[in-house]
C-alpha cells in the first residue's frame, strides 16, 4: 500500500515538473518586457523617446495585423465568390436542361397516354404530332414508331414523324427497319419502358449539325383485354438550345462547361471535336491516366454533386470543377473555371504586400529601440540598434525584389492558349462576328512555332532563328495558299523566310517554314537589373486580308505538337541555348486583339477590329546574381570606404576627406558610365538610384567634415565625437534606398 502511495506520489510529482518549468519561462519572459517596457529615473527627453516608440510601434504593429487581415479576407473573398458565382452557374445550367427535356419529354407521354387510353385514335394521330411540334417550339420532331403490323393488318411498319427543318414544320415517314437489334432505341423501349436515349447525329448533317437525343415511350392497345405492346412514341431534341444555354455561361475567358450523357459520352463541349465524335470522357481519361477526374466522373453519374480542385499536369493551370446531375434523365453538368484568372494583377499584390511589409518594419524598429533601450543613449544601444535597423531595412529592400523577381503578370494579363478548349472560348466572339457581317465561319489553321536560337545585336534588338510550321486539311482549307506573314520583322539583309519542309498524309498536309530575322521591341528599361524581356514572334496568314475568301483565316496554336504546354516548362524553345547574362523563364502562345483602322484597299472590306493576331511570346530574365557582383559590389566596396573614413577621420583631417571623396566620385562614374552603355532608355532606370545616392553620400560626409571642422562647438558635433552621424550612416542610406525601391516598383 505504501508503495503505490509513493508510486503515485512520484507520477503526480512528475506531472508537476513540466507545469514548474513553464511557468518559470512564462515569469522570465514577463520580467524581461517589463523590464525593457518600463521607464524609471529617466530624462525627460529619454521619457518622450520612450513612449513615441511605444505609440509608433503599437500604431505599426495594429496597422499590419489589420493589413494582414484585409488582404487575407479579400484573397479568402475573391476566391470564395468565384467558387460561388461557378457552382451557381453549374445549378442553373442543370436546372435549366432539365426544364428543357421536361417540355420534350411531356408531349412524347402526352401522345403515348392518349393512344393507350383511347382518347387519340390512329386517324387522329398526324394531326395531334403536328399540334405538338408546333406547340413545343424547341422540339425538333416527335413521331410513332407502330410494332410490326399494329397499325393496320395489311401494313408491317408505319413510323410517321413531324420534323422543324429550316423553321418549316414537314412530315416524314420512316423507311428503316426500326425494329432490327442495331437500332437500340427501339428494342431498349421495348425492353425498358420510357427511357432518354444516347445522343446520336442526322445522317444529314447539313440539316442539324448538333446532336440529337431522344426521349422514347411505349403506348399499347386500347382494344386488346390484355392491352398488348402497339408501339412507341418518340421525341426528339437537338441540343443547339443547350448548347446557347451552354454558351452563355459567364466562367471568365477560358472557363468553358460540359455535358455528358449516362455513359460518359460528350453531349456538348467547347471542342465540337468531342461531341461530334461521339467521344467517351472514360475513354479520354484512360489515354491521359487521369483516375481523379474519371472517379470524380463516376461519382456524378451515381448523383453525387461534385466539387474539386484540379491540377493540369499540361498546361500547369489550377482550376476548379464542378459537377451536377441532372435529375430527368442522369445526365452531368460540369463546369471547369480556372482559378488562375481570377488572381489580381501581380502590380497589384505587389503594392498590397510592400504596404504590410513596411506596417512590420516599423514595428520592428521601434521594437528593437525598445527591447535594447536605445532611448536611454549610450555609444554601444545606439550603435547596435543602429546595425539592427540597418538589417531591417536591408530585409525588406530583399523581399521587395523578391516580389519582383518573382512576379508573372501574364497569368492575368495575357490571353493565354494553354488548351483547345480555351482557344475555341476564345473565338467564340469571332463566329458570332462573321455571322453578324454574313461570312462564312473563320478558317482556323493550326501553327506551331520552336525557337532555335536569339541573340541581341543591341539593346533593342534580337536576332532570333527558327521553326514554324501549319497544319492544313483537305477539304477545309483548299482555297488557301501556304504561307505566313512575320508582323515584327526587320527584313534587313539578314531576314530569311524559306520552306524547309511539306509532308501530306491521310488529307493532312504539313507545311514547315525555316525563319531567321531581326526581331526590334521596345523592351523596358525601368526596372533593370531586374528587368525582363518579352520576346514576340507575331504570326499572320498571308491570307488574313484576302477579301475573296468571304471569311477571317486566324491561325491557332498547333498544341498537340508539345508534350507539355505549361510556360514554366518553356514550350517551344531549345532548352540548350546559351544566353549569357539572360535565362528562360516562360514562353507560351497568346492572343492580341488588334484593330485595324483600314480596310486596306479592300472597297468592299470593313476594318478589321479584335482580329486575333497570334503571338508566340518568350520572356527572359536578367540574371541578378552576375549584376550584383558586378555592379553593386563596387557600390558596397566605395561605401564601406567611405565609412571607415567616417569612423576614422578627425575635423583636422578634412583635406584628406576631401580628397578621397574625389577618389569615390571618379570610381562611381566611370562605373556608372558602362551601365548607361549596356541600355538605350531616355530615363533613369533603378541601378542608377543607387548611385545617386553613393553620390549624396559622398557630399554629406565631406559636407559633414567641413562643417565640423568650421563649427566645432555645435553640441551635434560634440556629442561622442561625431557619433551622431556614424549611427545614422547606414540606417539612414538604406532608409532612403528602401524609400526609392518602393517607389520604383509600386
Amino acid at each position: 500500500m505504501k508503495i503505490d502511495k509513493k508510486i503515485q506520489y512520484n507520477a503526480i510529482e512528475s506531472k508537476k515538473k513540466p507545469e514548474k518549468k513553464a511557468q518559470i519561462i512564462k515569469q522570465k519572459i514577463y520580467n524581461f518586457l517589463y523590464n525593457k517596457l518600463t521607464i524609471n529615473n529617466a530624462s525627460k527627453p529619454q521619457i518622450i523617446a520612450f513612449y513615441t516608440s511605444l505609440i509608433l510601434g503599437g500604431i505599426s504593429l495594429t496597422l499590419a495585423i489589420f493589413g494582414s487581415l484585409l488582404y487575407t479576407l479579400e484573397q479568402k473573398e475573391r476566391f470564395d465568390n468565384a467558387k460561388q458565382q461557378a457552382q451557381r452557374e453549374t445549378a442553373r445550367v442543370a436546372l435549366e436542361i432539365d426544364r428543357r427535356l421536361y417540355f420534350a419529354q411531356k408531349s412524347a407521354i402526352s401522345v403515348a397516354n392518349a393512344l393507350t387510353s383511347g382518347q387519340l385514335s390512329n386517324g387522329q394521330l398526324l394531326e395531334r404530332l403536328k399540334s405538338e411540334i408546333e406547340a413545343n417550339t424547341e422540339l425538333l420532331d416527335i413521331g410513332v414508331a407502330y410494332q410490326p403490323f399494329a397499325y393496320q393488318p395489311d401494313v408491317k411498319l408505319y413510323a410517321p414523324y413531324y420534323a422543324r427543318i429550316d423553321n418549316k414544320i414537314e412530315l416524314f415517314e420512316t423507311k428503316i427497319n426500326y425494329t432490327k437489334p442495331k437500332y437500340a432505341w427501339y428494342s431498349n423501349t421495348l425492353n425498358k419502358g420510357p427511357n432518354w436515349g444516347e445522343p446520336y447525329l442526322w445522317s444529314d448533317t447539313s440539316v442539324v449539325s448538333d446532336p440529337v437525343v431522344g426521349f422514347f415511350t411505349p403506348f399499347y392497345n386500347p382494344n386488346t383485354q390484355d392491352k398488348s405492346l402497339q408501339g412507341i412514341v418518340y421525341s426528339e431534341y437537338s441540343l443547339t438550345q443547350i448548347r446557347r444555354a451552354m454558351e452563355s455561361l459567364d466562367l471568365g475567358r477560358t472557363g468553358y462547361g460540359f455535358i455528358i450523357s449516362k455513359t460518359g459520352t460528350y453531349l456538348y463541349h467547347p471542342n465540337e471535336e468531342y461531341f461530334k465524335a461521339q467521344a467517351n470522357v472514360f475513354d479520354i481519361t484512360y489515354e491521359n491516366k487521369d483516375e481523379k477526374l474519371r472517379e470524380l466522373i463516376v461519382k456524378a453519374l451515381k448523383g453525387t454533386p461534385v466539387g474539386a480542385n484540379l491540377t493540369d499536369d499540361v498546361t500547369g493551370q489550377n482550376s476548379w470543377l464542378f459537377l451536377r446531375t441532372v435529375n430527368r434523365n442522369g445526365w452531368v453538368v460540369g463546369i471547369v473555371f480556372i482559378q488562375d484568372e481570377i488572381l489580381p494583377d501581380s502590380a497589384v499584390t505587389r503594392r498590397k504586400l510592400i504596404a504590410l511589409s513596411i506596417a512590420y518594419l516599423w514595428f520592428a524598429v521601434f521594437l528593437s529601440i525598445l527591447l535594447f533601450q536605445a532611448y536611454l543613449g549610450g555609444v554601444k544601444r545606439i550603435a547596435f540598434v543602429s546595425f539592427i535597423i540597418t538589417i531591417f531595412f536591408v530585409a525588406n529592400i530583399g523581399f521587395i525584389w523578391n516580389l519582383v523577381l518573382r512576379a508573372r503578370t501574364y497569368t492575368a494579363t495575357k490571353n493565354l492558349l494553354l488548351s483547345d478548349t480555351g482557344v475555341t472560348q476564345l473565338l467564340l466572339p469571332q463566329i458570332e462576328l462573321s455571322k453578324e457581317l454574313n461570312q462564312q465561319e473563320p478558317l482556323i489553321i493550326p501553327t506551331g512555332v520552336f525557337i532555335q536560337s536569339f541573340d541581341f545585336t543591341s539593346p533593342k534588338d534580337a536576332f532570333v532563328t527558327g521553326y514554324i510550321w501549319q497544319e492544313y486539311q483537305d477539304g477545309v482549307h483548299d482555297d488557301l495558299s501556304r504561307g505566313i506573314i512575320l508582323a515584327n520583322a526587320i527584313e534587313d539583309s539578314d531576314y530569311e523566310l524559306r520552306e524547309d519542309y511539306r509532308h501530306k498524309k491521310d488529307g493532312l498536309e504539313v507545311i514547315g517554314w525555316y525563319f531567321a530575322y531581326t526581331l526590334r521591341m521596345d523592351f523596358d528599361f525601368d526596372y533593370y537589373p531586374f528587368d525582363d524581356k518579352d520576346l514576340k514572334i507575331r504570326i499572320l496568314h498571308q491570307d488574313f486580308n484576302n477579301g475573296n475568301l468571304n471569311r477571317r483565316v486566324i491561325l491557332a496554336p498547333n498544341l498537340n505538337s508539345y508534350n507539355v504546354i505549361n510556360p514554366r516548362t518553356t514550350p517551344g524553345v531549345d532548352q540548350e541555348m546559351v544566353l549569357g547574362e539572360w535565362y528562360l523563364r516562360d514562353s507560351f502562345f497568346e492572343y492580341v486583339f488588334k484593330t485595324y483602322n483600314t480596310n486596306f484597299g479592300l472597297l468592299d472590306s470593313v476594318p478589321k477590329t479584335n482580329f486575333p493576331e497570334l503571338q508566340f511570346t518568350v520572356i527572359l530574365q536578367r540574371s541578378f546574381l552576375g549584376l550584383f557582383i558586378s555592379k553593386l559590389g563596387p557600390m558596397i566596396v566605395v561605401l564601406t570606404l567611405l565609412f571607415a573614413v567616417l569612423l576614422t577621420c578627425n575635423r583636422e583631417q578634412t583635406m584628406e576627406v576631401l580628397g578621397a571623396a574625389a577618389g569615390f566620385v571618379f570610381i562611381v562614374i566611370l562605373d556608372q558610365v558602362t551601365v548607361r552603355q549596356q541600355i538605350i532608355t531616355k530615363g533613369v532606370v533603378y541601378l542608377e538610384y543607387f548611385y545617386f545616392v553613393v553620390y549624396l553620400y559622398i557630399f554629406l560626409v565631406t559636407l559633414n567634415f567641413i562643417l565640423w571642422s568650421l563649427k566645432p562647438d555645435l553640441q551635434i558635433f560634440k556629442y561622442k565625437d561625431n557619433f551622431i552621424f556614424k549611427a545614422l550612416y547606414w540606417p539612414s542610406m538604406m532608409k532612403i534606398l528602401l524609400l526609392i525601391t518602393i517607389l520604383v516598383f509600386i
